[in-house]
């Protein structure tokens, strides 16, 4: 193993046996002060009451019943000198899922730098008793780097814990991308539910991270993926991936109310019913994954008493706002067709600082007709994004 990579275990174990520390001194505290609802030693607010009472009555208990794992959690808990690795083996035994006995056994994995079962232990403490401080061990452990090999043989349970450690991470702010490894194989196995995969991938894209959350998007689509994504508008929208992203707004307040109806021959249609109040822009968008170079999106339209000067225009805008040259393209303003489909087409260059990834999106050409509102109706089809010769 590379230097570095042991420095980088070591500190994850220290971490892990401090919170584990944490763990077990708090434990022993909350019991002792309130076992047999009497307060114990001057770590208690009142005045103390001796343990012995409590070891005697508990060993007598174990002695007319063996079994009563409860027993013998309490006396480990009560215990701290040399019977107290002999209590836990018992207490291991008797109700080895236990949570107290669960964090010994990781405290006691880790002593001996077993980290496979410590991370078992983990697992089992997030999987069977959701426990947070055990997600946050786990997170460490995938942010560290070692978390594939480590947490991979338990893949099979992914859905008990992995949305836990993912929510972890994002809530500890560690590198999200270190866990897709684990998210792509659970997904390629089936054993992810969607939220979990889409939750993610926002995650992802929210930190920036555009490559990993497309190649996620793009393996689990387990087809050919076209540059612009359900084009047709014959799929349900996937939320957080790379679909299409309508924005959202109080139905009492909405300007534009977007859909998906059957319009004859053609399937799906994109349907959009404007009320004649302000427009939140984009009214839908797909963020689409095109490298510098030049392209054609042409499609199909139809609008009927649309009411506005200039139209609505489809844009091609970098996600890179400080580029050169933010918009990469656009197409003149679609006017009223009077209920007939027309075809459309402009072109599109994506220069070499446009960012990762470029928004295609639909606008009002103006911008203060958004801000005023207008009324009408206007559907679309068949959109195509073709990328062109040099």
């Amino acid at each position: 193993m590379a230097a570095g990579a042991r420095l980088s275990l070591a500190a994850l174990g220290a971490g892990l046996a401090a919170w584990l520390l944490w763990a077990s001194v708090t434990t022993h505290m909350e019991r002792a002060c309130t076992l047999l609802d009497t307060p114990y030693l001057p770590l208690c607010a009142t005045a103390p009451s001796p343990d012995a009472v409590r070891q005697e009555a508990l060993r007598a208990r174990i002695a007319g019943n063996p079994g009563d794992a409860a027993a013998w959690i309490d006396l480990t808990a009560l215990e701290t000198g040399q019977h107290e690795q002999a209590l836990l083996q018992a207490a291991s035994t008797l109700a080895p899922t236990e949570p107290n006995v669960l964090t010994w056994r990781v405290g006691a994995a880790l002593t001996r730098n077993d980290l496979p079962k410590a991370t078992r232990l983990l697992v089992e403490l997030v999987e069977f008793r959701g426990n947070g401080k055990a997600a946050q061990s786990l997170a460490r452990i995938v942010a560290s780097g070692a978390g594939t090999a480590l947490l991979r043989p338990h893949l099979p349970t992914a859905p008990r814990w992995l949305p836990q450690v993912l929510a972890s991470m994002e809530s500890l702010k560690l590198p999200m991308p270190a866990a897709l490894p684990l998210v792509a194989a659970a997904s390629a196995k089936g054993s992810l539910t969607k939220p979990t995969i889409q939750q993610y991938m926002r995650a992802l894209k929210a930190d920036g991270q555009w490559g990993d959350a497309y190649g996620l998007w793009v393996a689990r689509q387990r087809r050919a993926t076209p540059l612009l994504y359900n084009g047709r508008f014959d799929q349900a929208f996937e939320p957080d991936g790379f679909d299409w992203e309508v924005t959202p707004s109080l139905p009492s307040r909405a300007g534009a109310f977007v859909t998906q109806r059957g319009s004859g021959n053609r399937g799906q249609v994109l349907d959009i019913q404007f009320t004649g109040r302000p427009v939140a822009l984009p009214i839908i968008r797909q963020y689409v994954f095109a490298a510098p170079g030049k392209y054609l999106l042409r499609g199909q339209y139809m609008s009927s008493r649309l009411r506005m000067e200039q139209g609505l225009a489809w844009t091609a805008r970098c996600s890179n706002t400080k580029a050169a040259n933010p918009v990469a393209g656009r197409s003149t303003g679609l006017q009223d067709t009077a209920g007939a489909w027309q075809n459309f087409q402009f072109a599109i260059a994506v220069p070499a600082d446009c960012g990762p990834v470029t928004s295609l999106q639909l606008e009002t050409f103006a911008p203060f007709e958004a801000a005023a509102g207008f009324k009408g109706r206007a559907a679309f089809d068949a959109l195509e994004l073709l990328p062109q010769g040099v």
